[in-house]
């Protein structure tokens, strides 16, 4: 009787380690998937979101930054202008305007321009939200949401 019960263990662990090695087996092929269809277009979109983190910077080192990278932007014909200016004790005015280059950076290097943009602004007002318009046509072309701090890049 005692040999059937040691049959009966070595049974149960040759299972278990069976079982153990498919799981294992399924979980890296799983792992290692992604889409099986290789033939697949990506469906276009007509706009592009990301959210803005809390920024770490202090005001004065936010306010180094913008002073910086804007006039480098606006010489690099990404911007046609822009206006960064205090109206009164909580009142900014933050007009940000592109120029034609704009147009030929990708959606990640867009957004992590007006990421650049709202984090600073984020330290030196307490809220990110902005637009970005067309220098020439005046049309949102992307904006840090108020609500969900998402950027969204519309063109």
């Amino acid at each position: 009787m005692n040999e059937e019960i040691k049959k009966e263990k070595v049974w149960y662990k040759r299972w278990y380690v069976i079982v153990l090695l498919v799981v294992s087996f399924i979980i890296v092929i799983s792992g290692m998937g992604g889409n099986s269809d290789n033939n697949s277009t990506p469906t276009p979109k007509t706009k592009e979101t990301a959210t803005v983190s809390e920024p770490t910077i202090s005001k004065e080192q936010a306010q180094k930054d913008l002073d910086k990278y804007m006039p480098m932007a606006k010489t690099a014909g990404l911007l046609t202008s822009y206006d960064f200016s205090k109206l009164d004790d909580n009142t900014y005015r933050w007009d940000v305007f592109v120029g034609s280059n704009w147009y030929t950076q990708t959606v990640q290097q867009k957004k992590d321009f007006i990421a650049y943009i709202g984090l600073r602004k984020k330290a030196i007002t307490g809220y990110s939200h902005f637009e970005l318009r067309d220098g020439y046509t005046n049309e949102k072309v992307g904006e840090i949401t108020a609500f969900s701090q998402s950027i969204e890049v519309y063109k």
